[in-house]
């Protein structure tokens, strides 16, 4: 895997910051109005594209799936919430039903969690830089299930044959994917997946527009890890204190696998989950690649779901759900760069 980060050597500008992000929306909508403000307050984030992968018809260019629409979309909170302080993710023994010795397990766990993270944080920013051009792309390979990665091997074509009589039964098992996103979103991406148990299921997407946060947007925002806990803390006054932890972790994740490019920014994700309630450290579990290494969970994250690190130089390797098997800069779509494993 290609852990070589790219690190800003100037302060980003807080007009520029400012200028990435739609003004806050009102907080208090129902669900399905919620997630379509979402998708446009997405569009108005990758305003370079006028055409966004929810509103691309063409067969060459089918909308993202709905797994991979929930990686990107988790990111619009950044748009649709006012800024809040860590007092949204805060919590205290009191308010958090804890006492005694349970209070007592509950902070030996998150110290733990903290020295360790301090480590991986540490590791992170200490890699060193990587240059990338806007007329380059991001490539990412990943493995996990079918669902889970956004694989879908029937094609326009396919479903277009059966005319709505019924809808083929999706493939559910291992994949790996790879991508390809344009590092200033003016360009058009690449998806390819292959089945693991059955290389011949192969499936390529082109993707029209953004549709998610550019790594040129990513390098805008903030490194100290209270001003990013601000950032991705969502709408705080939409979520249920219970579903706040998790919204950040999604938010989180939605950025981690380009960020491991971008040192300070990387660690800086790192030092914000080690704000967060409820994290604590998870020894041998294995990521969806099956490689073992030493995790990290979180308060209401389902259960055996965890962020794998391994254990000896501390890389992200990617989750129980999907693992990041590679990361780097090409020159072109379909171009798999020579240090991504």
């Amino acid at each position: 895997m290609n852990t070589d980060p790219r690190r800003r050597d100037q302060p980003a500008d807080h007009q520029d910051l400012a200028e990435l992000l739609p003004a806050p929306g009102r907080p208090v909508l129902a669900q399905d109005r919620h997630r379509v403000l979402r998708e446009h307050l997405m569009a108005h984030i990758t305003h370079e594209h006028e055409t966004t992968g929810e509103q691309a018809g063409a067969t060459t260019t089918p909308p993202p799936s709905p797994a991979r629409r929930r990686l990107v979309l988790v990111a619009a909170p950044l748009a649709l919430a006012a800024v809040v302080g860590l007092g949204v993710v805060a919590v205290d023994s009191a308010h958090d039903g804890t006492s005694g010795s349970a209070a007592a397990g509950v902070a030996a766990d998150r110290q733990k969690a903290t020295r360790l993270l301090d480590r991986i944080a540490l590791a992170a920013a200490s890699r060193p830089a990587v240059t990338a051009r806007d007329d380059q792309y991001i490539y990412t390979k990943s493995q996990g299930s079918a669902a889970e990665l956004g694989v879908d091997f029937n094609s326009a074509e396919e479903l277009a044959k059966h005319k709505g009589l019924f809808t083929p039964k999706p493939y559910n098992g291992a994949v790996q994917q790879e991508q390809w996103d344009s590092v200033d979103g003016k360009r058009d991406g690449l998806r390819k997946g292959v089945a693991l148990a059955d290389p011949s299921k192969k499936m390529t997407m082109g993707m029209e527009g953004a549709g998610y946060l550019t790594f040129r947007q990513l390098q805008a925002l903030p490194t100290d890890p209270d001003a990013l806990l601000k950032k991705l803390s969502g709408d705080a006054k939409g979520v249920k204190p219970a579903r706040r932890t998790e919204v950040v972790v999604e938010n989180l994740g939605a950025i981690v696998d380009d960020a491991t490019l971008l040192p300070d920014l990387s660690a800086a994700i790192y030092h914000a989950m080690a704000e967060l309630p409820g994290v604590r450290v998870v020894d041998h579990v294995k990521d969806a690649a099956g490689r073992e290494g030493v995790g990290l969970t979180f308060k209401g994250a389902p259960k055996g779901y965890a962020w794998v690190f391994d254990p000896a130089d501390l890389v992200y390797l990617g989750t129980t759900d999907a693992a990041l098997m590679g990361v780097g800069v090409t020159d072109t779509t379909g171009e798999v760069p020579a240090d991504a494993s």
